[in-house]
């Protein structure tokens, strides 16, 4: 049997298995479970950057265009591909959007090489944030539309809304077009105490942790370590 995956397919992959730990993932095992997530998410939201890149050239997916097609020769990260779409490609990406995926590489860094010490309200929210942005990117710039109309109709978008509702607010807050025009003001962040969190996508740009919303401030008594 021959196994195959092309970018967007396995982006699809990724994202497939994001939706399923989000909204039907085994709740006795939640560290696992949102780690796994946040993991899987990443990876797609990687892959779709790298489709767009394939689209205007599959050279540009190396770091080093003329190692094309070497496969031991490292390829982009999310954040060079996006710098990358953005200059060569004319992919309006927002300033929030471009933090999201600086704040994403922090987490995803920290879960794969070194340790993870989150809430379940922190991990909700990178995951109802980035998904938002995974959704938005590969309808907008992929004609990629993972959320279609039987999904709508069979409840499962409401299940991913209920199971994460800081999806449904990254959703609204993009539909009032927060763009970079008026830099976001930084506010000061709980962990490391810096005056370095973006106010619209709520991340620390420089320890790589996510604030809570104010409206939905708890106690930080839920840690799940890694």
């Amino acid at each position: 049997m021959k196994i195959e995956f092309n970018l967007l397919e396995n982006a699809h992959d990724s994202l497939d298995r994001a939706f399923e730990l989000i909204v039907w993932g085994d709740q006795q095992h939640e560290a696992r479970r949102l780690k796994q997530a946040v993991q899987a998410v990443a990876h797609a939201i990687e892959l779709f950057l790298k489709e767009r890149l394939r689209r205007l050239h599959p050279s540009l997916i190396w770091e080093n265009v003329d190692q094309y097609p070497n496969l031991n020769a490292r390829t982009v990260g999310a954040e060079r591909a996006a710098e990358r779409l953005k200059s060569i490609g004319a992919v309006d990406f927002h300033g929030d959007d471009l933090q999201l995926l600086r704040a994403l590489r922090a987490t995803r860094n920290a879960i794969e090489h070194f340790a993870w010490t989150t809430t379940k309200q922190e991990a909700d929210a990178i995951l109802g944030r980035s998904l938002e942005f995974a959704f938005h990117f590969a309808r907008q710039e992929l004609a990629f539309e993972y959320l279609d109309y039987g999904q709508y109709k069979d409840g499962t978008y409401h299940e991913l809304l209920m199971s994460n509702p800081e999806f449904g607010r990254a959703a609204e807050r993009r539909k009032m077009n927060r763009s970079s025009a008026n830099p976001p003001e930084l506010l000061v962040c709980s962990v490391c105490r810096a005056k370095a969190v973006d106010s619209v996508t709520r991340s620390c740009r420089l320890c790589g942790h996510w604030e809570p919303e104010p409206s939905s401030v708890e106690p930080y008594d839920d840690d799940i370590p890694f």
